[in-house]
């Protein structure tokens, strides 16, 4: 067995909805979550006496029975791991640029192989971009998605305003990232479902506090969604704490690549086993925000922060979006690479 199979197989013996059992890989069989699975994920379940009212009404918004999203990563979105997590009972997510750029699926088609793979619901994300190509792509995806019968939406960045009008339209829920008060306040205002709470220790664009600090905050701000932490997160006693702190679930990101399903090389999954707290490091070379990544020669050559020139572009009102969006492109690429190439 290898070290990412052992990890993934710990996940799900801890009591978070990860993949165990036969693959997913086979094209057009329907995955069920396994027996061995479900008691796992009871026995977990139990160390809290019942659910909150939040966790039962994020578990209602989206129609599934353990309060775990897959997070929309990439990589990580190829329709066999959004498929096995839908199976098992969590909520697996897509990211379209992921779905198409990097696993090469036409969407809508993408959609319906994981639909063939498992009939539990499952969630797509839309990223939220100041550019006019990308929006005409992604309104084109949201009715896409609506059209196959998806009824989450989680959103990243930018506000959601026209994302939320569309959803309430169609009956579509909507959570989105926050990784500030003051960023829950907006979208909050702007009439999303839920939030989604990036927290310090989560990977990938990260949030600035510990998960208990913005719980806390959130708390004392009054605000009357579903909170979700993403980031910290690695087993099932994690995810009791998350509850604990009043969360109503956890999105899960890293821990699922390190699963059988998950469609990255072996290199890359036994990265993610083998590395500790000390590996981790924070750069905003990427996408022009704090990103968390594992340290490697390249992340650090150069240093882990941009250059003045492009700071000032980052901060610059005419020039951040257009940035941001080359940045983002460039770092898809790498993120292909990495994944993609042994």
């Amino acid at each position: 067995m290898t070290a990412s199979m052992q990890a993934a197989r710990t996940f799900a013996g801890r009591a978070v909805g990860a993949v165990q059992g036969r693959s997913a890989r086979v094209q057009g069989t329907r995955l069920g979550g396994t027996p061995s699975l479900r008691r796992a994920v009871t026995r977990g379940l139990r160390a809290t006496p019942s659910l909150s009212a939040a966790t039962q009404r994020f578990l209602d918004d989206a129609g599934f029975a353990i309060p775990v999203i897959k997070g929309p990563m990439y990589p990580g979105s190829n329709p066999e791991l959004v498929a096995a997590v839908s199976a098992a009972g969590g909520l697996g997510v897509v990211q379209p640029i992921s779905l198409t750029h990097l696993y090469g699926h036409d969407f809508r088609e993408g959609l319906q192989l994981i639909k063939r793979l498992t009939d539990k619901p499952f969630g797509v994300n839309f990223t939220i971009l100041e550019n006019a190509k990308y929006k005409r792509q992604m309104d084109e995806w949201m009715h896409i998605a609506a059209d196959e019968g998806v009824k989450f939406f989680l959103a990243s960045l930018g506000k959601p305003d026209s994302i939320v009008a569309f959803a309430r339209e169609k009956c579509i829920k909507v959570y989105h990232d926050a990784h500030t008060p003051r960023v829950a306040q907006k979208v909050a205002a702007a009439g999303v479902d839920g939030l989604i709470c990036l927290n310090d220790s989560m990977g990938g664009q990260t949030g600035n506090r510990s998960a208990a600090t913005f719980a806390k905050e959130l708390q004392d701000l009054g605000i009357d969604l579903p909170l979700i932490q993403a980031g910290a997160i690695a087993d099932g006693a994690d995810l009791r704490t998350a509850l604990d702190l009043g969360y109503a679930g956890a999105s899960v990101g890293t821990r699922f690549l390190a699963t059988h399903e998950a469609q990255v090389t072996e290199s890359y999954k036994a990265a993610i086993v083998a590395a500790s707290s000390t590996d981790i490091v924070w750069t905003n070379k990427l996408a022009g925000t704090n990103s968390s990544v594992i340290k490697t020669d390249q992340i650090a050559s150069g240093g882990f922060r941009v250059n003045a020139v492009v700071a000032w572009l980052l901060r610059n009102p005419y020039t951040k979006t257009l940035t941001r969006t080359l940045m983002l492109k460039k770092a898809m690429e790498t993120y292909k690479k990495a994944a993609l190439d042994e």
